[in-house]
């Protein structure tokens, strides 16, 4: 029981890893609240966690001489709960502005350690499941979030904030079931002795950085452009779309239960097969003019792209040392954090040559696709050096 709840409490810090966005069905009520603001102001409050997150992922190898796991964890929940809150005591734009972006930090404090944490406490097909585990856990936390958001708008929008009390949960359940390990202090000393990943680490840290933000901008892609697809195309209305976006979304829990299976079959062609399904799941989108075909082709978008991103750091769990994976794993969810942002971009330059959904999304297919054949090659070229060594 004692292990199974320290399973728990480390997968629960999950739960709230993408939660940032979860308050923004409040939107058109805060639009009406803040009427002396542009509604670009207003949607900044939304997003601002985003630049938090990417800020103090920037400076995590300099934190991380100074500070403990646990003591990062700890700070991240308390910024978190505290000023997700702040909205709901006051509403002065400029306070909730400042506790957005505070709010960021503390995600950016936990986002690479709750990743982390795993590889460091578990190991073979237990550390396997645990980071598929991990990915459902991002998806339940969402989709719980944003369903409560929906019933406490009824109060008010302010209320909607009230559902960033679940930090203090996960907090008091990492305090009281996740053990401090006595040789944590002596892993702080020697991270602080062993600054540097070597430039081998580095650089498929930063590939797989890479890859995660192609992935994340494929995903963030379908979901700003699937609810007009449905539209043009005259399959359905705006709830249509909801719905789909939304099972396409809780699919993840179901690709997050088989991660550890798939990597039993696949093992180091999981990334590659999971990235060119995804590649093709989006060609098939683009090209879906019926509603049961586009509803399938989100499907297994939704299901790749789960496998796909939790497959990046299962790579990183086994190709970087123990004591480095905190600071790889920052690399790769900055990537992850850069993909979302630059995806409003990246369809626009898309859009500049055509802007049919059919074209949009091919080539955004093939290039995942391609972008998924040549981590192929570098991970081949890695086991091959690895047993070279050996």
């Amino acid at each position: 029981m004692k292990r199974f709840m320290e399973k728990a409490s480390i997968l629960a810090l999950s739960l709230v890893l993408t939660t940032a966005f979860s308050i923004s069905s409040s939107l058109p009520a805060m639009f009406q609240y803040y009427k002396n603001y542009s509604s670009s102001q207003v949607e900044l409050l939304v997003s601002l966690p985003s630049i938090g997150i990417m800020s103090l992922l920037m400076f995590n190898s300099v934190l991380e001489r100074f500070v403990s796991e646990r003591f990062m964890i700890i700070l991240g929940l308390i910024l978190y709960s505290i000023c997700g809150l702040i909205p709901f005591f006051n509403q002065s734009y400029n306070l909730v502005f400042a506790s957005r972006f505070v709010f960021g930090l503390g995600l950016g404090m936990m986002n690479p350690r709750a990743i982390a944490i795993i590889s460091e406490r578990f190991q073979g097909r237990e550390r396997v499941q645990m980071l598929g585990y991990r990915g459902s856990a991002e998806v339940v936390g969402m989709a719980v979030l944003t369903l409560a958001v929906g019933q406490l708008l009824h109060f008010g929008w302010t209320t909607t904030f009230l559902v960033y009390t679940v930090g203090f949960i996960v907090l008091a359940l990492y305090l009281m079931f996740v053990p401090y390990e006595k040789n944590e202090s002596d892993k702080h000393k020697h991270l602080k002795s062993v600054r540097k990943m070597t430039r081998k680490q580095i650089n498929l840290s930063i590939f797989l950085a890479f890859i995660a933000g192609m992935i994340v901008c494929a995903n963030v892609a379908i979901t700003l452009r699937i609810p007009s697809l449905v539209l043009q195309a005259e399959i359905g209305n705006a709830e249509t779309a909801s719905w789909i976006l939304s099972c396409m979304q809780l699919v993840g829990i179901l690709a997050g239960v088989s991660f550890a299976s798939l990597v039993s079959v696949l093992k180091n062609r999981l990334l590659t097969v999971t990235g060119i399904v995804f590649g093709l799941s989006q060609v098939m989108i683009g090209f879906s003019s019926q509603i049961w075909l586009l509803s399938l082709s989100a499907l297994l978008a939704g299901f790749a792209y789960s496998v796909s991103l939790t497959a990046v750091f299962h790579i990183v769990s086994e190709k970087i040392p123990t004591h480095l994976v905190n600071r790889a794993t920052a690399i790769v969810v900055l990537g992850c954090s850069s993909g979302a942002s630059v995806s409003t971009f990246v369809l626009s330059l898309i859009g500049i040559i055509s802007s049919a959904p059919i074209f949009i999304f091919s080539v955004l297919g093939v290039f995942m696709m391609a972008t998924s054949t040549l981590a192929a090659f570098v991970t081949h070229k890695q086991n091959e050096e690895k047993d070279a060594i050996r």
